[in-house]
């Protein structure tokens, strides 16, 4: 199987892989890239080791840095992505810094996107050779939405947008914040979108295992609230 995973197999002359006397078709393999601020640099090692071994992703989804990351291996540029990652100090990072006090956040966020379509260049997704999703948040609905066409660094800004450090984005007649709000680590849209194998990649697995249910709050011990959420269907 895991021969099958990194295209190892005998090829046949009609391009599936032979095993024994009977072919197997290898199968679409996804990777979910969670968020994770800085750590989610890890991203660049996992992917590395991922190609190092012979599996390469058909599929990749990326939520806030993990957009970031899986964005600059879409378009082959995830050695440049690393180069000036290793490359940041302190003084460094304050350049990126477009502070403001009069906005929505506290970082604008124009020169850091700068940075990306500098080493990114003009991508445009539908031009990607695999399939490529980010993940992002409707300011308005709280919905969840994946950015399937459009600018890559777009795709990106929208789904790193913190809200309060960073801007929203406006895509179309969306705002679009962090997608670490609704989906930290997207398995779902990677399945989505076709990938039969999903390899995650979660980052932040110490801060969403450390919580708890409160059965009973509020100035009664009898009282008890149930909250239904919301059944929607994702938005691509």
């Amino acid at each position: 199987m895991l021969d099958n995973w990194m295209g190892r197999g005998q090829k046949g002359s009609d391009g599936h892989d032979k095993v024994g006397l009977g072919t197997v078709r290898r199968p679409v393999i996804g990777l979910a890239l969670g968020g994770g601020a800085a750590r989610g640099l890890a991203h660049i090692g996992t992917i590395k080791t991922l190609v190092a071994h012979g599996i390469m992703p058909n599929v990749v989804v990326g939520t806030s840095i993990g957009a970031v990351v899986g964005g600059a291996y879409a378009c082959g540029h995830l050695d440049r992505l690393e180069q000036w990652a290793r490359g940041l100090q302190p003084r460094n990072i304050f350049g990126y810094l477009d502070v403001r006090l009069n906005g929505s956040g506290l970082i604008g966020g124009a020169k850091l996107a700068a940075e990306l379509e500098a080493t990114l260049g003009q991508s445009l997704i539908v031009d990607l050779p695999v399939k490529f999703a980010t993940v992002a948040t409707e300011v308005r609905t709280g919905h969840e939405i994946w950015l399937t066409h459009g600018r890559m660094v777009d795709a990106m800004r929208a789904s790193y947008a913190l809200p309060g450090i960073f801007s929203p984005v406006l895509i179309g007649d969306r705002w679009l914040v962090d997608g670490a709000l609704v989906n930290p680590v997207p398995v779902s849209a990677a399945r989505a979108m076709g990938a039969e194998i999903v390899i995650a990649a979660n980052l932040s697995s110490d801060v969403f295992t450390h919580s708890t249910t409160i059965y009973s709050h509020g100035p009664s011990a009898d009282l008890s609230v149930s909250v239904v959420p919301e059944l929607m269907e994702p938005t691509v």
